[in-house]
């Protein structure tokens, strides 16, 4: 018996594969991302993982952190240490 291997698709690109991945080889491509050093590269990836949860969650930083798997104050530590804003904008 012979199981099916799914493969997913890139909705934005039609490429099979990992989206992911697709995006990143298209990142990498830039000759400006390949001079990041390595900790420059992860502290990119950490800061837009972390502001686009947050947009996610709507500035909700509990919340955020849930989906993150990571506690609250490590979120705010990581959002000091990256320049995120740690402050809440209020509407009005």
């Amino acid at each position: 018996m012979t199981e099916a291997i799914r493969v997913p698709i890139d909705e934005q690109s039609g490429e099979r594969g990992d989206p992911i991945e697709h995006r990143l080889e298209r990142l990498l491509a830039d000759p400006t991302v390949t001079e990041l050093t390595l900790n420059e590269w992860v502290e990119a990836a950490e800061r837009w993982k972390i502001q686009q949860t947050l947009r996610q969650c709507r500035g909700n930083r509990s919340a955020a952190a849930r989906r993150l798997g990571i506690g609250r104050r490590t979120l705010y530590t990581k959002m000091e240490r990256l320049g995120i804003d740690t402050h809440r904008r209020r509407s009005g």
